[in-house]
């Protein structure tokens, strides 16, 4: 489903989606057609969906326009030996 059909259907609330078609420019992840799990109902439950969400899954809002997530890299951990303090 394109995203301007989710803000029709959905409007002006938080979706849980799963991407379907995408592609990357300039380290932003642009999101063009996704599958709509089930809307959420408030912000609070919103968090909890979004850290709870993987494979592809992520929550939105549909008062933006278009879904365009900017990608970092994780930084390098770096991991203490035993003879370190």
């Amino acid at each position: 489903m394109l995203w301007s059909e989710v803000r029709e259907l959905f409007p002006n609330q938080f979706v849980l989606v799963e991407e379907l078609k995408s592609h990357y420019e300039n380290n932003k992840l642009h999101v063009e057609e996704v599958a709509v799990v089930r809307p959420i109902r408030d912000a609070q439950q919103a968090w909890k969906e979004l850290f709870a969400a993987s494979n592809g899954r992520f929550v939105y809002h549909t008062s933006n326009e278009k879904i365009i997530i900017e990608v970092r890299n994780k930084p390098m951990l770096r991991r203490l030996s035993v003879h370190e303090s």
